[in-house]
């Protein structure tokens, strides 16, 4: 069977079983928290005015999704004069999995607009060596991904700084819109891995995603390339706090994420 790509694996509806998560993209035992966002957003987008874009999204991962059916329940909060706020939750049996609040948002005329930070100046993915995907070693779903690393900081590398840059694109054939950069900020290794020396567990605990450069008609082309940089903020009792930001080919910045990640390096 050939693994789903992202756009068809994350076309899901609201209902008992509206979401199916593909065994290709797992994550150790469970499954990839990028695409089970994408999935939960476009099932939100369905109740929203093609008018009004993903501005936020706030997630709450509270247990692993196993590949196989999802329930996706949707629920309009309110949808006011420019923002509509949705909550979707995932489920597996009889328990809730995940809860996304999503904030959609027609854009308005602005005195106060502020052009985000440039990309850091990297080597340009052509002359950089690509990341393999290694059954059993890389987690199943970044054979989904084409990966450019532009520093030295690799998982488990005992680096002195918790730091994860580099190049991303999917390995889809349709373009690329907004709801799919959750996948994209999410594909690569939390940043406190870069100073461990040894592999630990972990999992995702919330996550905040802000997008506001906006999506060209159609979106982005599929074979673009996408900037990514992320940094730890802090870590201490066994959480890591880390931000990163999602920049398009040409520099301009698209996308910011703020998650807590659970590490185990001490045992659970």
């Amino acid at each position: 069977m050939h693994p789903t790509p992202l756009h068809r694996a994350s076309d899901w509806q609201a209902g008992p079983d509206g979401g199916q998560l593909d065994p290709s993209w797992a994550q150790g035992r469970a499954g990839f928290g990028g695409l089970l966002v994408t999935g939960a957003l476009r099932a939100a987008a369905h109740q929203v005015a093609p008018d009004r874009p993903l501005r936020s999204a706030l997630v709450d991962f509270v247990g692993p999704v196993q590949p196989g059916a999802v329930g996706v329940h949707v629920e309009v909060l309110r949808a006011g004069g420019s923002l509509t706020r949705v909550e979707v939750r995932l489920s597996q049996g009889d328990a809730v999995r995940a809860v996304v609040l999503a904030s959609f948002g027609a854009p308005r005329p602005t005195q106060m607009a502020q052009a985000g930070p440039r990309a850091p100046e990297m080597a340009a993915p052509d002359g950089l060596a690509s990341l393999p995907f290694v059954p059993g070693i890389t987690p199943t779903f970044t054979q989904h991904f084409e990966y450019r690393w532009t520093v030295d900081s690799l998982p488990f590398t005992g680096s002195d700084r918790g730091h994860v840059q580099g190049w991303i694109r999917p390995r889809d054939t349709a373009p690329v819109d907004l709801l799919t950069l959750p996948a994209l900020l999410d594909a690569w290794p939390p940043p406190v891995w870069s100073r461990a020396s040894r592999p630990f567990p972990g999992s995702s605990v919330t996550w905040q995603i802000n997008l506001l450069g906006g999506a060209p008609a159609g979106g982005w082309a599929r074979d673009a390339w996408w900037r990514y940089d992320a940094e730890t903020i802090m870590a201490a009792d066994g959480y890591t706090d880390f931000a990163a930001h999602l920049w398009d080919a040409d520099g301009q910045l698209i996308a910011t994420s703020r998650q807590l990640f659970a590490e185990f390096s001490g045992g659970r």
